[in-house]
């Protein structure tokens, strides 16, 4: 038998709790990994971290269900876990990433190269006078060769360091090469999606997307630069009315 604990100080789980449920309450939003619970079986104590670093989604279904359905003290999970014995057990689709917190990534995207027009141009200005200056002085060319590598490797750098991520729960930001920030604004919050695509970078199919929660009258989270930017405003909105992309 799987060993259950008791989450101390918190009075709305009043009731012994597997690793599973713990899981299942911090992928929900509705339990902090440093809540303090204690083993029954031990009496030794632990933070709800420690149990549930590094574990996965036992099932598909204990994360399929929509954003807005919050796991309340009321809520039996374990009356959830008979009736998922009672199907069948579904497989593991192996070719989603999940986040360090076990949602399920359905987008992953980074700035399309083609936003960086300016960047792009100079470079191949820098490789065209390098071009032009090989027949003149070699040294020249060197140089204006590693500027247009150094600007490359920015750019690239530049791409990289931000990360657009949709999951069933939430739409989030991170930016940052050493120190990592965040942004993110959950599915069943955003009350207005904005996309924008004009100019250069509209012909060029990228677009701007500027999701807007009901708590900030301003924008929330902004994706940039961003490829396919209306299929990632569908894919939202089929969130927030409860259709799993992945069963698709």
């Amino acid at each position: 038998m799987s060993a259950r604990y008791t989450l101390q100080n918190h009075p709305a789980f009043g009731e012994p709790l597997s690793k599973e449920d713990l899981y299942t309450l911090v992928a929900r939003g509705s339990l902090a990994r440093g809540e303090m619970c204690v083993d029954e079986d031990t009496g030794l104590s632990h933070t709800v971290g420690e149990l549930v670093s590094g574990m996965r989604p036992v099932t598909q279904s204990r994360l399929n269900r929509p954003a807005y359905r919050e796991i309340s003290p009321d809520h039996d999970i374990r009356d959830e876990e008979e009736e998922i014995e009672e199907d069948e057990e579904p497989e593991e689709d192996e070719k989603y990433r999940y986040t360090p917190s076990g949602e399920v990534i359905l987008r992953h995207a980074h700035p399309s190269w083609l936003g960086y027009t300016k960047a792009l141009f100079l470079v191949l200005l820098l490789l065209i006078a390098a071009g032009l200056l090989l027949a003149i002085q070699l040294e020249y060319a060197v140089i204006a060769l590693l500027c247009a590598t150094s600007t490359l490797i920015a750019i690239g750098i530049a791409r990289y360091s931000h990360d657009y991520i949709v999951t069933r729960e939430r739409v989030e930001l991170i930016w940052g090469i050493i120190g990592r920030s965040s942004k993110e604004a959950r599915i069943c919050d955003i009350r207005s999606i904005d996309v924008y695509e004009s100019g250069l970078k509209g012909l060029l199919g990228l677009g701007t997307i500027d999701f807007s929660t009901a708590a900030n009258a301003g924008i929330e989270v902004q994706f940039k630069d961003m490829r396919q930017a209306h299929e990632v405003k569908d894919l939202v909105r089929k969130l927030q009315k409860g259709v799993d992309p992945t069963e698709d």
